[in-house]
């Protein structure tokens, strides 16, 4: 699952010599929030229409001020998964995409990397997720697999995402299951620390609105 698979290019950048006006009519009509601005095939800035509406709409783009000290970009290799990282932290819609040389291939829309890893790990099909925290040094796929295959069940995909302010890492499991006691009790009988649970099936009182949750949080 690497960048340049998933990037659209048929999404045109703005340039240095367009007016804030065009920037905004731009964006009205292709439903986003920001663009890259291009110059000579490189990124130059971005352009985010909460910002330049409020500015005189007859001015260049040459004349806005750096979007951010460094500018964000994917590169081409990246895996998606780390691209979604990148994009969840700075919390933006889309960021340009550059090859080795610098060079603009263009953009990476992030409800486009949510909706290929979704349905790649199969978050969308039948079964449940698991949120679990583990410190680093005693994160271990393979014991997980044991743990969940000991159950009668197996890891359809995962996602980790670091903690903010924490040491920790949060590991979310998509399983083939919805049938969550042993595999609970047994995850907590080897110290794993379960934060939340989504789709369980054999709890009575379990809500789908808690995977509505998960989709939102994923889903910047």
């Amino acid at each position: 699952m690497i960048t340049d698979q998933y990037l659209s290019n048929d999404i045109e950048p703005l340039s240095l010599d367009d007016t804030v006006l065009t920037a905004i009519e731009k964006m009205n009509k292709l439903h986003l929030d920001l663009l890259p601005v291009i110059y000579n095939n490189h990124l130059v800035n971005y352009a985010g229409i909460d910002v330049i509406e409020h500015l005189d709409h007859h001015i260049k783009l040459s004349e806005l001020e750096l979007y951010a000290p460094v500018l964000p970009f994917v590169h081409t290799s990246q895996h998606l998964l780390h691209a979604l990282t990148h994009l969840k932290s700075l919390n933006v819609s889309l960021m340009a995409v550059l090859d080795e040389n610098g060079d603009y291939q263009g953009v990476l829309k992030t409800k486009d990397v949510v909706k290929a890893i979704s349905n790649s790990l199969s978050i969308r099909s039948s079964g449940s997720i698991i949120v679990i925290r583990v410190k680093p040094i005693d994160y271990s796929l393979s014991d997980l697999s044991r743990i969940i295959e000991y159950s009668d069940a197996k890891i359809l995909g995962f996602f980790i995402f670091e903690v903010e302010g924490s040491d920790e890492l949060e590991v979310h499991l998509k399983l083939n299951t919805g049938v969550l006691k042993h595999i609970l009790a047994t995850l907590e009988r080897y110290d794993y620390k379960v934060v939340q649970y989504f789709n369980r099936e054999d709890l009575a009182d379990d809500m789908d609105q808690r995977f509505e949750n998960l989709m939102n949080y994923i889903d910047i």
